[in-house]
């Protein structure tokens, strides 16, 4: 259960850190009528900075 609160957590202070941004940018309003998910890119981000690689094939 510990282990989920801290996820949890997680998500939400990137996800926080996100709307700040876009808000100190001026945009938060903007994509929000465009209806940005802001937790969907914090998931995003939060596996990208665990090194979650997308292997991509050559051809």
């Amino acid at each position: 259960m510990a282990d989920r609160n801290a996820e949890t957590a997680r998500l939400m202070k990137v996800t926080e850190a996100i709307v700040a941004e876009l808000a100190h940018q001026g945009a938060a309003e903007d994509v929000a009528d465009l209806g940005f998910n802001p937790l969907e890119l914090a998931r995003v981000v939060i596996r990208a900075a665990d090194g979650y690689v997308v292997p991509f094939r050559k051809r």
